[in-house]
This record gives C-alpha cells, structure tokens and sequence, in this order.
C-alpha cells in the first residue's frame, strides 16, 4: 500500500511534493492548514509547521478513524504540540538539524557584536565620530567562558563555532549528562552554579511549563557583572521584566535578543532604548532561498525512512506533553 503525505506548508510547497512524487510507493499531496484534521483521517504522514497545529488536529489525532501515525514538522519549534497534546501512538519529528546551523550562526554574530562593542561603534557612526575611547571597554570571545543553557540540536551547533573561538563551553540541560561538545555539564537543577562561572550566555531552551521564567532575577544575579548574554531560544525563558531591571542597574553588562517576550516586542518597550542591547526580529532561522534545499533534503529522507522502516532523524520525545483527552476532561 503506498503511503499517503499530506503537506502542509508556507514554504518549498511545490519542491516538497516534487521530490516526494519521485519516491516509489509515496502519493504526497498540497493541502491548508484547515485540512489538517481532516487528512489526518486520510494520510500516514502529515508535513507541516508546528505553528499550524491546532486543538482540532490533536483531536483528530485522538479518533479511532484517524490513519496519521508521523507528524512531520518543518520547524524547530513544536510549542503548540505540547500545549494541545499528541496521541501516544503519533510519532513526531522536528526540523531542529535543518536549522540549527543558521540559528547557531546568528548567535555567534550576537556575541561577536556584544563582545567587540558593535553598537557603540554603530552608535558614533551615526555621528560621523572617531570615538576610540571604545577601545577601553572591549571584550573578546577567546579565552572566555561561555555557558550554554540547552545542549539540543541547537546548544551543540552554537558550542561547536564557539569552541573554535578560542571558548570555554560549559553546557545545561535537564539530566546534565556529558555531551560531546562541552567542556563540562550541568543539570538544570545546577543552572546558578554554572551560570556563575559565565563570561558569556546563550539561551538556546524551547518553551515549555518547565522551562517557562527559568532565567530570572536570582539567575540573573548568579552571573558576574561582566556577563552579557544571548537568548535564541524562546522570549518567556528569560523573565524580561527581570532582565530589564539587571541591565538597567549592571547587575549584567548586555544582552542580545532574537526573541523576546512577548512577541514582537512593543514599541514602549524600555529594552528598545538601552544602549547594552542589542535586538533582532527573530531573524535566527532567516537563510537565503537556496538554504531551503535542506528542508527539503530533510523531510524527503524522513518519509523515505518511514516508508522504509529505518531510523528517522530529529525524533521529538512527546511523553511530556499533554494528553488530548485529559486537556478536554480538564475543561
């Protein structure tokens, strides 16, 4: 029986079923974000951004009918799956090694900035002035301490440039486990001892219940003065009221922001104005129109190792989301 592939895509949609078509046994289809309960009914394998999951699709995940068992995600980010919850018997895989490169080279570009003192460089040539008192305040990345909090797909990208900085890595994840790419872990029950040894941070945690606020003023405190750090992974992983206030009073020296919270952040926003940050649209994951060939390269070799029974890459562990039906017995 040929396998059926709903895509469900804002982008590379025609290269995606193009290059699906051409796998033996495989009948891939276009379809829109509402048909996505539907062709859950109908399809083995639904591709689509995890900001298209919805309430009703985990629902239709959920019915005895349903005929989807891979959920395919053209992004890193898988939020909403958590929020609204999988079917046990769904298997997800995200997109975390297709953009985990470009996000990790958006970070090294914000540490380079903070570290070298880009803004006030940029701000005296607005002026039109030879300002080298700057010279006095500069940083640099090589023999410094970097902490990593979230050693994922991401974590492991960003350590991998920095080591090659001239970088200390020191990396936090949940179990704190020894990872290839880090000089020593931490568990996140640890993160303020870690943090306390920091020349440099990078967040690089998605959001979840668990990780929610998880830097905030006590971590905060934890960090030298001379700190800067660098969130590329969620906006609300960092309490910004909280980070606002370290900034403003040098409890840290700066901050570089992809994300923030919330999302986009308001024009009144106090951080626009302060001369220690630097912020970025969520440009992380932005790639020129040819780096789309990896997603495509990505999600064509998934559904072949599905179709064939072999190993998928980027597999999520869903066993902490929420259920669907406990979520509906809870309303």
């Amino acid at each position: 029986m040929n396998l059926e592939v709903a895509i469900c895509s804002p982008v590379v949609r025609e290269a995606l079923h193009d290059s699906l078509l051409a796998l033996e046994g495989i009948e891939p289809s276009l379809i829109a974000p509402g048909d996505l309960p539907d062709a859950a009914l109908a399809a083995d394998v639904l591709v689509l951004s995890g900001t298209n999951y919805s309430r009703e699709l985990a629902q239709a995940l959920e019915s005895a009918d349903r005929r989807c068992r891979w959920l395919l995600l053209l992004s890193a980010g898988y939020e909403l799956l958590e929020q609204y919850g999988v079917s046990p018997s769904v298997r997800v895989a995200n997109a975390g090694s297709v953009w985990s490169p470009v996000v990790a080279e958006h970070t090294m570009a914000l540490l380079l900035a903070l570290a070298r003192r880009l803004p006030a460089a940029f701000a005296a040539q607005t002026r039109s002035r030879w300002d080298d008192t700057i010279r006095r305040e500069m940083g640099a990345l090589t023999a410094s301490t970097l902490v990593i909090v979230g050693m994922g797909s991401i974590g492991g990208e960003v350590a991998r440039r920095a080591r090659a900085f001239g970088m200390t890595i020191i990396g936090v994840s949940r179990s704190g486990r020894s990872h290839a790419d880090a000089d020593r872990m931490y568990p996140v029950s640890e993160l303020r001892e870690a943090l306390a040894q920091a020349d440099f941070v990078v967040v690089a945690l998605p959001l979840s219940s668990g990780t929610k606020g998880i830097i905030g003023a006590g971590e905060l405190a934890a960090c030298a003065s001379h700190v800067s750090l660098v969130n590329v992974g969620r906006g609300p992983v960092v309490d910004s009221v909280a980070l606002e206030q370290a900034l403003k009073a040098g409890v840290i020296l700066g901050a570089g922001l992809d994300v923030t919270d919330p999302e986009p952040l308001p024009a009144d926003s106090a951080l626009w104005q302060l001369p220690n940050v630097i912020i970025t649209p969520h440009l992380g994951g932005a790639a020129p129109a040819q780096y789309y060939r990896r997603l495509t390269e990505h999600v064509t070799r998934n559904v072949s190792a599905i179709a064939a029974g072999t190993q998928i890459r980027d597999l999520v562990d869903t066993s902490g989301f929420a259920h669907p039906r406990s979520q509906g017995e809870s309303r």
